[in-house]
C-alpha cells in the first residue's frame, strides 16, 4: 500500500533545530545555494536536486498553478510527502517528493526543514518573476508587449541557427484603427484593442505568442511552423477579426491586414520581421481585410 501525507510548512519548521556532521555539511551547503539565485528556474532546481541528495527520493517537483509555474527532478514514484509552502499566509507553492520506498518520520521532519530553508529564497523568487511579467504585459491588452517580443524573437532566431528549427511571423495591423478613435473615441478604441487580442489569442495554439507591438499593432510568433501552416493560420484569425462585434452604443465591425514571413523562406532569418512588415504593408495597399504572404 503507497503511502502519503499533505503538510503546511512554515518558518516555524526551522526554528530551535540543529544538525550535525555530514547532515550539517549538506544542509549549509544548500542554505548558501538557494541564496545566490533570485530566478524562479535555477532556484527550484537547486532545491530539487539537493533535497534529493540529502534524503534520498526517486523526484522533488515544485508547482504554482496561479503564476502557472512547475519544475521536476527525477520520476514520481508511489510513496510521497506532499508540502503546501506558507509565508504569513502567503501560499507560494507546492513541493511534492516521492520515491519507491516509505520514508521514515526522520526523514520527513528532515523534508520539512529543508523545505523551511526554501521559504524566503521561494518567495523573493516569485516577487522577482511577478515583476519581470508585469514589465512585459501590456497594459491594456494583457498579452506580451514589445519588450516581450523581442526576447521571444531573440530565442526563435538562435534557435534556428543553432537547431535549424523553423518559425514564422505574422504582423497584424486593425484597419481604420484611427476613424475608431475619431468616430467613437478612446475609450471604444481601446475596447476594440482589447477585444482584437483576446480573438487572436484565442485563435492561436497553445505554443504560439501574440504581443502587442504598438498602437494597433500587433505581432504573432508561430514556433515550429512554415509558411504553408502560418497562412492557414493567419487566415483564421482574419475571419475571426472580421466575425467580431464590439458593442458600445453602436456596434462597431473590425478587419485586419496581415503580413506573414516565414524562416525557411529568409535567406537573412534576422530580417523575418522586416518581411513581415512589409508584407502587411502590401496587404493594406490591396484594399486592407487580406494575407499577404512575403516571397
Amino acid at each position: 500500500m503507497k503511502s502519503q501525507q499533505s503538510k503546511v510548512i512554515g518558518l516555524d519548521n526551522y526554528r530551535n533545530h540543529t544538525y550535525q556532521g555530514e547532515e550539517f555539511t549538506s544542509v549549509s551547503k544548500l542554505a548558501l545555494r538557494l541564496q545566490q539565485s533570485i530566478e524562479i528556474s535555477p532556484l527550484m532546481q537547486t532545491f530539487c536536486e539537493e533535497t534529493a541528495k540529502i534524503v534520498p527520493c526517486d523526484s522533488v517537483s515544485f508547482s504554482e498553478p496561479v503564476l502557472d509555474l512547475s519544475f521536476t527532478f527525477g520520476e514520481k514514484q508511489i510513496h510521497h510527502c506532499k508540502y503546501q509552502l506558507n509565508l504569513e499566509g502567503e501560499q507560494l507553492g507546492e513541493i511534492l517528493c516521492s520515491r519507491k520506498t516509505p520514508f521514515s518520520i526522520r526523514e520527513t521532519d528532515l523534508l520539512e526543514r529543508l523545505l523551511s530553508l526554501l521559504i524566503y529564497p521561494l518567495r523573493n523568487a516569485l516577487l522577482y518573476h511577478k515583476a519581470i511579467a508585469q514589465a512585459h504585459r501590456d497594459p491594456l491588452t494583457q498579452i506580451g508587449n514589445r519588450a516581450a517580443f523581442d526576447l521571444c524573437l531573440e530565442k526563435q532566431i538562435s534557435a534556428h541557427e543553432r537547431h535549424h528549427t523553423e518559425f514564422s511571423l505574422m504582423v497584424i495591423d486593425i484597419d481604420h484603427f484611427k476613424e475608431v478613435n475619431d468616430t467613437y473615441g478612446h475609450i471604444a478604441g481601446d475596447k476594440v484593442l482589447k477585444m482584437v487580442a483576446q480573438t487572436i489569442r484565442k485563435t492561436l495554439r497553445r505554443s504560439d505568442e501574440v504581443y502587442r507591438y504598438g498602437g494597433e499593432e500587433f505581432v504573432v510568433i508561430l514556433s515550429n511552423t512554415q509558411q504553408g501552416g502560418a497562412t492557414f493560420i493567419a487566415e483564421r484569425i482574419r475571419k475571426a477579426i472580421e466575425e467580431l462585434k464590439v458593442e458600445l452604443n453602436k456596434t462597431i465591425s473590425v478587419t485586419a491586414s496581415i503580413g506573414i514571413s516565414a524562416s525557411e523562406k529568409t535567406e537573412q532569418v534576422s530580417q523575418t520581421l522586416e518581411f513581415a512588415d512589409k508584407a502587411l504593408y502590401q496587404a493594406k495597399e490591396s484594399g486592407r481585410n487580406q494575407v499577404v504572404v512575403c516571397p
